[in-house]
């Protein structure tokens, strides 16, 4: 049996909304450790200050603070396949590189005939977005699939009629929406661990400095108007 319009509708709502949390949630993880970063690099800026730091046994920091506060990109963690990494094979086939992120993944009946509908660069984002979601559902994929952009369609047709009584223009916002979001979802996803874990080295370095009656006296002689933020930011990972 079909799924009506309205509950693709329903799905992609709820879909589109927890991805959007999510995404909010990374967001505010960063913006914490930008914080962090910002008053740290201000700080040691200070040539007193730095020697203060060395005296008292604080001037190592650690790696990933140290550089971000010089500037350098962060190391690369991703090891997903992108899309310029995915295998050109015959319509119809599922590339390797699906088949690889799905070995462990006990998937629904019916699944591989949907991903042989898109393009390998779209069967890893679907891939992906399955196993984010957990667990494995049908459904999630009908949707993925029929509101996928024509270009990523191995046929130039609409693999899914659910969705026919939509407009054209209501379907294409939500081709746009969905990918948009769903970019963003996965670059949060890869994101999150490092980030995470970059949060806590930063914020133990910075509450190691707080903690420190020297430090705080130099801050609050020479950094009156920021003291008050310093204060804030004090086990900021736990908020």
């Amino acid at each position: 049996m079909r799924r009506s319009t309205p509950e693709l509708l329903r799905l992609y709502d709820a879909e589109c909304k927890r991805k959007r949390v999510f995404i909010e949630e990374v967001e505010e993880l960063d913006e914490r450790l930008d914080r962090i970063t910002v008053a740290v690099r201000l700080i040691t800026g200070d040539r007193q200050f730095r020697a203060l730091l060395l005296s008292e046994g604080l001037a190592t920091m650690p790696n990933t603070l140290a550089r971000r506060i010089s500037g350098s990109p962060p190391a690369q963690t991703s090891t997903h396949p992108t899309s310029a990494e995915a295998s050109p094979r015959s319509t119809g086939e599922i590339c390797p590189e699906v088949l690889g992120l799905l070995r462990d993944c006990i998937g629904p009946a019916g699944l591989f005939a949907l991903l042989r509908l898109v393009l390998p660069v779209r069967q890893i984002e679907i891939a992906r977005l399955m196993i984010a979601r957990g667990p494995v559902s049908l459904n999630y994929v009908k949707m993925l699939v029929a509101l996928t952009p024509p270009s990523l369609l191995i046929k130039d047709i609409r693999p899914q009629d659910e969705i026919a009584s939509l407009s054209e223009d209501r379907r294409a916002e939500m081709e746009s929406e969905l990918a948009r979001l769903s970019r963003a979802f996965l670059n949060a996803l890869d994101r999150r661990g490092p980030a995470s874990l970059e949060l806590v080295a930063a914020s133990r370095y910075f509450d190691r400095l707080m903690d420190n009656s020297k430090v705080v006296r130099f801050l609050a002689r020479n950094f009156p108007g920021r003291f008050e933020d310093f204060h804030n930011l004090a086990g900021i990972v736990l908020r």
